[in-house]
Protein backbone atom coordinates (compact mmCIF):
# COMPACT_ATOMS: atom_id res chain seq x y z
CA UNK A 1 0.00 0.00 0.00
CA UNK A 2 2.81 2.41 0.88
CA UNK A 3 4.52 1.77 -2.45
CA UNK A 4 1.28 2.48 -4.34
CA UNK A 5 0.64 5.64 -2.31
CA UNK A 6 4.14 6.93 -3.03
CA UNK A 7 3.67 6.33 -6.74
CA UNK A 8 0.37 8.22 -6.80
CA UNK A 9 1.77 11.15 -4.82
CA UNK A 10 4.90 11.24 -6.94
CA UNK A 11 2.82 11.32 -10.10
CA UNK A 12 0.72 14.13 -8.69
CA UNK A 13 3.76 16.27 -7.91
CA UNK A 14 5.65 15.51 -11.09
CA UNK A 15 7.75 12.38 -11.65
CA UNK A 16 10.57 13.36 -13.99
CA UNK A 17 10.81 10.07 -15.88
CA UNK A 18 9.10 6.71 -16.10
CA UNK A 19 10.01 4.58 -13.08
CA UNK A 20 8.74 1.34 -11.60
CA UNK A 21 6.08 1.51 -8.90
CA UNK A 22 8.37 -0.50 -6.64
CA UNK A 23 11.78 1.18 -6.50
CA UNK A 24 14.74 0.55 -4.20
CA UNK A 25 14.96 4.26 -3.30
CA UNK A 26 12.19 6.82 -3.11
CA UNK A 27 13.76 10.22 -3.80
CA UNK A 28 12.14 13.62 -3.28
CA UNK A 29 13.68 16.93 -4.27
CA UNK A 30 12.95 20.63 -3.90
CA UNK A 31 13.49 21.32 -7.62
CA UNK A 32 12.40 19.57 -10.81
CA UNK A 33 15.92 19.68 -12.24
CA UNK A 34 17.22 17.74 -9.26
CA UNK A 35 14.46 15.14 -9.68
CA UNK A 36 15.44 14.80 -13.33
CA UNK A 37 19.10 14.22 -12.49
CA UNK A 38 18.16 11.82 -9.69
CA UNK A 39 16.00 9.78 -12.07
CA UNK A 40 18.77 9.59 -14.66
CA UNK A 41 21.28 8.46 -12.03
CA UNK A 42 18.92 6.12 -10.21
CA UNK A 43 17.41 4.54 -13.30
CA UNK A 44 15.13 1.60 -12.57
CA UNK A 45 16.10 1.60 -8.90
CA UNK A 46 14.72 5.07 -8.11
CA UNK A 47 11.41 6.91 -8.16
CA UNK A 48 12.10 10.66 -8.14
CA UNK A 49 9.67 13.53 -7.66
CA UNK A 50 9.88 17.26 -6.97
CA UNK A 51 7.89 19.26 -4.43
CA UNK A 52 8.19 22.43 -6.51
CA UNK A 53 6.69 22.25 -9.98
CA UNK A 54 8.65 23.71 -12.87
CA UNK A 55 6.21 26.57 -13.38
CA UNK A 56 6.37 27.58 -9.69
CA UNK A 57 8.83 30.03 -8.16
CA UNK A 58 11.29 27.84 -6.19
CA UNK A 59 11.83 30.66 -3.71
CA UNK A 60 8.21 30.59 -2.58
CA UNK A 61 6.52 27.21 -2.25
CA UNK A 62 3.55 27.02 0.15
CA UNK A 63 4.44 24.65 2.99
CA UNK A 64 1.19 22.73 2.63
CA UNK A 65 0.34 19.52 4.53
CA UNK A 66 0.08 17.74 1.17
CA UNK A 67 3.80 18.34 0.57
CA UNK A 68 4.66 16.99 3.99
CA UNK A 69 2.58 13.90 3.34
CA UNK A 70 4.16 13.41 -0.09
CA UNK A 71 7.61 12.87 1.47
CA UNK A 72 6.44 10.87 4.48
CA UNK A 73 8.01 7.67 3.11
CA UNK A 74 10.94 9.12 1.13
CA UNK A 75 14.37 7.54 1.56
CA UNK A 76 16.22 10.60 0.27
CA UNK A 77 15.52 14.31 0.11
CA UNK A 78 17.64 16.46 -2.20
CA UNK A 79 17.68 20.16 -1.35
CA UNK A 80 18.87 22.76 -3.84
CA UNK A 81 20.99 24.25 -1.08
CA UNK A 82 22.37 27.81 -0.83
CA UNK A 83 19.06 28.75 0.87
CA UNK A 84 17.00 28.76 -2.34
CA UNK A 85 14.42 26.60 -0.57
CA UNK A 86 15.20 28.10 2.84
CA UNK A 87 11.86 29.87 3.12
CA UNK A 88 9.73 26.71 3.04
CA UNK A 89 11.80 23.54 3.38
CA UNK A 90 12.50 24.04 7.13
CA UNK A 91 8.73 23.79 7.61
CA UNK A 92 8.04 20.90 5.22
CA UNK A 93 10.78 18.51 6.36
CA UNK A 94 9.84 18.42 10.08
CA UNK A 95 6.17 18.28 9.08
CA UNK A 96 6.81 15.06 7.16
CA UNK A 97 7.66 13.25 10.43
CA UNK A 98 10.15 11.24 8.38
CA UNK A 99 13.36 10.77 10.40
CA UNK A 100 15.32 9.46 7.39
CA UNK A 101 15.41 12.78 5.49
CA UNK A 102 16.01 15.40 8.16
CA UNK A 103 19.13 17.62 7.87
CA UNK A 104 22.16 15.85 9.28
CA UNK A 105 20.97 12.37 8.30
CA UNK A 106 22.31 10.21 5.46
CA UNK A 107 19.05 10.70 3.58
CA UNK A 108 19.34 14.49 3.38
CA UNK A 109 21.40 15.82 0.48
CA UNK A 110 22.57 19.36 -0.24
CA UNK A 111 22.91 19.25 -4.03
CA UNK A 112 25.06 22.39 -4.12
CA UNK A 113 28.03 20.60 -2.51
CA UNK A 114 30.96 20.65 -4.91
CA UNK A 115 29.40 23.24 -7.23
CA UNK A 116 31.46 26.33 -8.10
CA UNK A 117 29.19 28.95 -6.53
CA UNK A 118 29.00 32.42 -8.12
CA UNK A 119 28.13 35.82 -6.66
CA UNK A 120 29.05 35.14 -3.05
CA UNK A 121 28.36 38.39 -1.17
CA UNK A 122 31.31 40.20 0.37
CA UNK A 123 30.83 41.96 3.69
CA UNK A 124 27.54 42.44 5.50
CA UNK A 125 24.41 41.23 3.71
CA UNK A 126 21.49 43.64 4.06
CA UNK A 127 17.85 43.04 3.14
CA UNK A 128 17.89 46.62 1.84
CA UNK A 129 19.62 45.15 -1.21
CA UNK A 130 16.69 42.84 -1.86
CA UNK A 131 16.54 39.05 -1.64
CA UNK A 132 20.29 38.49 -1.44
CA UNK A 133 21.46 34.93 -0.78
CA UNK A 134 24.31 35.08 1.77
CA UNK A 135 25.85 31.80 0.57
CA UNK A 136 25.95 32.84 -3.09
CA UNK A 137 23.66 32.64 -6.11
CA UNK A 138 21.65 29.38 -5.81
CA UNK A 139 20.58 29.08 -9.45
CA UNK A 140 23.50 26.84 -10.46
CA UNK A 141 21.13 24.44 -12.25
CA UNK A 142 21.32 26.82 -15.24
CA UNK A 143 24.88 25.61 -15.84
CA UNK A 144 25.00 22.14 -17.46
CA UNK A 145 28.41 21.50 -15.91
CA UNK A 146 27.00 22.06 -12.42
CA UNK A 147 24.45 19.31 -13.05
CA UNK A 148 27.33 16.94 -13.80
CA UNK A 149 28.61 17.64 -10.29
CA UNK A 150 25.14 16.94 -8.91
CA UNK A 151 24.96 13.63 -10.80
CA UNK A 152 28.26 12.44 -9.35
CA UNK A 153 27.20 13.48 -5.86
CA UNK A 154 23.86 11.67 -6.10
CA UNK A 155 25.53 8.52 -7.42
CA UNK A 156 27.65 8.37 -4.26
CA UNK A 157 24.67 9.02 -1.97
CA UNK A 158 22.56 6.35 -3.66
CA UNK A 159 25.49 3.91 -3.54
CA UNK A 160 25.86 4.38 0.21
CA UNK A 161 22.15 3.87 0.83
CA UNK A 162 21.78 1.01 -1.63
CA UNK A 163 25.19 -0.73 -1.97
CA UNK A 164 23.78 -3.63 -3.98
CA UNK A 165 23.20 -1.28 -6.94
CA UNK A 166 26.23 1.01 -6.46
CA UNK A 167 27.91 0.01 -9.71
CA UNK A 168 24.77 0.81 -11.67
CA UNK A 169 24.35 4.23 -10.04
CA UNK A 170 27.94 5.18 -10.85
CA UNK A 171 27.62 3.95 -14.42
CA UNK A 172 24.38 5.89 -14.87
CA UNK A 173 26.06 9.06 -13.57
CA UNK A 174 28.95 8.49 -15.98
CA UNK A 175 26.54 8.11 -18.91
CA UNK A 176 24.59 11.18 -17.79
CA UNK A 177 27.75 13.28 -17.73
CA UNK A 178 28.91 11.98 -21.11
CA UNK A 179 25.54 12.86 -22.63
CA UNK A 180 25.70 16.28 -20.98
CA UNK A 181 29.13 16.93 -22.49
CA UNK A 182 27.91 16.05 -25.99
CA UNK A 183 24.81 18.19 -25.50
CA UNK A 184 26.83 21.10 -24.09
CA UNK A 185 29.02 21.16 -27.19
CA UNK A 186 25.88 21.43 -29.33
CA UNK A 187 24.42 24.20 -27.16
CA UNK A 188 27.69 26.14 -27.21
CA UNK A 189 27.77 25.96 -30.99
CA UNK A 190 24.22 27.36 -31.10
CA UNK A 191 25.15 30.23 -28.78
CA UNK A 192 28.57 30.96 -30.32
CA UNK A 193 27.31 33.69 -32.71
CA UNK A 194 25.93 35.66 -29.76
CA UNK A 195 28.96 35.71 -27.46
CA UNK A 196 29.21 39.03 -25.68
CA UNK A 197 25.55 39.88 -26.31
CA UNK A 198 23.62 41.49 -23.48
CA UNK A 199 20.36 40.13 -22.12
CA UNK A 200 18.00 41.34 -19.39
CA UNK A 201 16.65 38.54 -17.16
CA UNK A 202 13.65 39.33 -14.99
CA UNK A 203 15.35 38.02 -11.83
CA UNK A 204 19.04 37.69 -11.04
CA UNK A 205 19.06 33.96 -11.75
CA UNK A 206 20.76 33.72 -15.14
CA UNK A 207 24.36 34.34 -14.11
CA UNK A 208 25.41 30.67 -14.42
CA UNK A 209 23.95 30.40 -17.93
CA UNK A 210 25.46 33.76 -18.85
CA UNK A 211 28.92 32.72 -17.63
CA UNK A 212 28.79 29.33 -19.36
CA UNK A 213 27.71 30.68 -22.74
CA UNK A 214 29.61 33.98 -22.82
CA UNK A 215 26.70 36.40 -22.61
CA UNK A 216 26.43 39.58 -20.53
CA UNK A 217 23.84 40.54 -17.95
CA UNK A 218 22.86 44.08 -18.91
CA UNK A 219 20.41 44.49 -16.05
CA UNK A 220 17.31 42.97 -14.52
CA UNK A 221 13.61 43.77 -14.74
CA UNK A 222 13.61 43.67 -10.94
CA UNK A 223 15.50 46.72 -9.61
CA UNK A 224 16.81 44.50 -6.81
CA UNK A 225 16.36 40.73 -6.35
CA UNK A 226 12.80 40.00 -5.26
CA UNK A 227 11.69 43.64 -5.51
CA UNK A 228 8.89 44.29 -8.07
CA UNK A 229 9.79 46.79 -10.82
CA UNK A 230 8.46 50.34 -10.59
CA UNK A 231 7.33 52.37 -13.61
CA UNK A 232 10.43 54.54 -13.23
CA UNK A 233 12.77 51.54 -13.22
CA UNK A 234 11.07 50.08 -16.29
CA UNK A 235 11.43 53.38 -18.14
CA UNK A 236 15.08 53.86 -17.16
CA UNK A 237 16.01 50.26 -17.98
CA UNK A 238 14.34 50.40 -21.40
CA UNK A 239 16.07 53.69 -22.21
CA UNK A 240 19.45 52.22 -21.22
CA UNK A 241 18.77 49.15 -23.37
CA UNK A 242 17.98 51.34 -26.37
CA UNK A 243 21.21 53.26 -25.90
CA UNK A 244 23.26 50.04 -25.78
CA UNK A 245 21.41 48.05 -28.42
CA UNK A 246 20.22 45.38 -25.98
CA UNK A 247 16.95 43.91 -27.18
CA UNK A 248 16.25 40.64 -25.32
CA UNK A 249 14.35 40.29 -22.03
CA UNK A 250 13.82 36.83 -20.54
CA UNK A 251 11.31 35.83 -17.88
CA UNK A 252 9.91 32.65 -16.33
CA UNK A 253 6.23 31.58 -16.12
CA UNK A 254 6.04 32.67 -12.48
CA UNK A 255 7.25 36.25 -13.11
CA UNK A 256 5.28 39.21 -14.42
CA UNK A 257 4.95 38.93 -18.18
CA UNK A 258 3.49 42.44 -18.41
CA UNK A 259 6.56 44.08 -16.84
CA UNK A 260 8.99 42.09 -19.01
CA UNK A 261 6.95 42.84 -22.13
CA UNK A 262 6.76 46.55 -21.29
CA UNK A 263 10.53 46.81 -20.91
CA UNK A 264 11.09 44.98 -24.21
CA UNK A 265 8.47 47.05 -26.04
CA UNK A 266 9.97 50.34 -24.90
CA UNK A 267 13.46 49.14 -25.81
CA UNK A 268 12.31 48.00 -29.26
CA UNK A 269 13.16 44.42 -28.40
CA UNK A 270 11.65 41.06 -27.53
CA UNK A 271 10.46 39.48 -24.29
CA UNK A 272 10.91 35.71 -24.26
CA UNK A 273 9.24 33.36 -21.79
CA UNK A 274 11.65 30.58 -20.84
CA UNK A 275 11.72 27.62 -18.48
CA UNK A 276 14.71 27.65 -16.17
CA UNK A 277 13.43 24.53 -14.41
CA UNK A 278 12.21 21.26 -15.96
CA UNK A 279 8.51 21.13 -16.85
CA UNK A 280 8.20 24.89 -16.62
CA UNK A 281 6.95 25.00 -20.20
CA UNK A 282 5.79 22.35 -22.69
CA UNK A 283 8.62 20.27 -24.11
CA UNK A 284 10.95 20.72 -21.12
CA UNK A 285 10.41 17.37 -19.43
CA UNK A 286 13.99 16.73 -18.30
CA UNK A 287 17.22 18.70 -17.98
CA UNK A 288 18.32 17.95 -21.53
CA UNK A 289 15.09 19.10 -23.16
CA UNK A 290 15.04 22.11 -20.82
CA UNK A 291 18.36 23.30 -22.17
CA UNK A 292 17.38 22.39 -25.74
CA UNK A 293 14.37 24.71 -25.55
CA UNK A 294 16.12 27.41 -23.54
CA UNK A 295 19.10 27.64 -25.87
CA UNK A 296 16.89 27.54 -28.97
CA UNK A 297 14.60 30.26 -27.60
CA UNK A 298 17.46 32.57 -26.63
CA UNK A 299 19.37 32.02 -29.84
CA UNK A 300 16.22 32.80 -31.80
CA UNK A 301 15.59 35.97 -29.83
CA UNK A 302 19.20 37.16 -30.11
CA UNK A 303 19.17 36.52 -33.85
CA UNK A 304 16.08 38.72 -34.20
CA UNK A 305 14.18 35.85 -35.82
CA UNK A 306 12.28 34.60 -32.76
CA UNK A 307 8.58 34.11 -33.23
CA UNK A 308 7.94 33.69 -29.52
CA UNK A 309 8.56 37.25 -28.38
CA UNK A 310 5.95 39.43 -26.73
Amino acid sequence: MKSWLWFVLAWGFGVMAAAPARADLKVATSLTDLASVAQHVGGKHVTAMSLCRGYEDPHFVPAKPSLMKAIQHADVFVSTGLELDGGWLPLVLPGSRNPKIQPGTRGFVDASQGVDVLEKPVGTVSRAEGDIHPLGNPHYYLDPKALEVVAGHLAEVFSQLDPANAAEYRENAKQFNEKMEVSLKKWQEQMEPYKGAGIVPYHKNFIYFIERFGLKEFGNVEPKPGIPPTPRHIAELAEAMKGSGVKVVVYEPYYRADAASEVAKRAGGTAVEVATECSGLPGTDDVFSKFDVLVSSLAGALSGKSGGGK
